[in-house]
């Protein structure tokens, strides 16, 4: 019927490589971020740079062909992860203090 496979191909530009590598940074980068980045806070100053440099690290792999840009892109989306996450809670978590217990 059609002259396209089900399953990515290798030099697809997203496929299920990209998928499980970002499925396991997500897993990674959040376990560090909520058990050593937001109970000690101050260890942001220290892992926002790292995260940045490793989002930049990944941007020039994905720029590759083939799967090592499929893994590049894999590093860049689960590592926004932790970062995304603490923009989203810690808002959050200041609102639900303020309003107190219910």
């Amino acid at each position: 019927m059609t002259d396209k496979r089900f399953v990515g191909e290798p030099s697809d530009r997203y496929g299920p490589l990209t998928f499980a590598i970002a499925i396991v940074h997500v897993f990674v980068v959040g376990l560090i971020t909520w058990s050593i980045v937001v109970p000690m806070w101050p260890f942001v100053v220290f892992v926002l740079p790292i995260t940045l440099a490793y989002i930049a690290v990944g941007a020039i792999i994905a720029r590759a062909p083939g799967r090592w840009g499929q893994v590049g892109r894999g590093m860049m989306i689960g590592s926004l992860s932790g970062p995304i996450s603490i923009l989203i809670f810690i808002p959050a978590f200041i609102v639900a203090h303020a309003i107190g217990p219910i």
